[in-house]
């Protein structure tokens, strides 16, 4: 009996330490369990400034951009105290020229950012008063009113065809404006020195959303 209730009690510990590790990850790519998450996670090369560069208090994660891949990575603090743990990657589009390299720190943000005709979500400040890091680009603050062009049309993601601004899935931006404070680095460089690579955007199937948005699943849809 006694060996028995010692049984049950190291399932019961095995089930909640299974669990608290899905909530973790929950909390890293919410849509994952919701909708289709875009982020690459394994395969991803070590080194480079954000290994190079010693965690700093209340800044876990760290930015690294190549513009030749088109590939954001979200590096954490590793067992080495360093930014050393890849968390996860996205296609994202830059700019080419106007998107500028050298190293930046994440500023202001905004839940909807408008510019003249079009709208995106979870805007972050990231190079002087006009580029930010944000979602895919809408033709409203609505999130299920998806400017498709600029999803996966011809200015998609995963282009050079910003304004300077670094676009990505909804997924990647909201983990940033959420979890990545200001004072937070990005590292942006020409070309792709490390070889970073990232999986394509998910197919929407011709839906006026983007599928990795947890916030438009929640609602009614066109």
């Amino acid at each position: 009996m006694f060996t028995a209730k010692k049984a049950i009690s190291r399932t019961i510990r095995t089930a909640a330490a299974a669990l608290a590790a899905l909530l973790v990850a929950a909390q890293f790519f919410g849509c994952a369990l919701f909708g289709r998450s875009s982020a690459k996670t394994d395969g991803q090369p070590k080194g480079g400034p954000a290994a190079e560069t010693l965690a700093e208090p209340g800044l876990p994660y760290y930015l690294y951009y190549e513009k030749g891949s088109y590939t954001l990575t979200i590096y954490g603090v590793g067992d080495d105290g360093y930014y050393s743990k890849v968390i996860g990657s996205y296609r994202t589009a830059h700019g080419g020229n106007k998107t500028p390299a050298g190293t930046f720190t994440l500023g202001a943000r905004e839940r909807w950012h408008g510019w003249e005709k079009s709208y995106a979500q979870f805007a972050t400040l990231y190079y002087g008063t006009e580029l930010y890091v944000h979602s895919p680009l809408y033709h409203s603050m609505d999130p299920n009113d998806l400017w498709e062009s600029y999803y996966d049309g011809a200015h998609g993601i995963g282009g050079d065809n910003s304004g300077g601004c670094l676009r990505m899935v909804t997924e990647a931006a909201r983990f940033i404006y959420e979890n990545c404070p200001e004072g937070t680095k990005l590292t942006i460089v020409n070309g792709s020195p490390l070889g970073t690579t990232s999986d394509p955007v998910p197919d929407r199937h011709g839906k006026l959303y983007d599928p990795t948005d947890i916030t438009a699943k929640t609602m009614k849809r066109k």
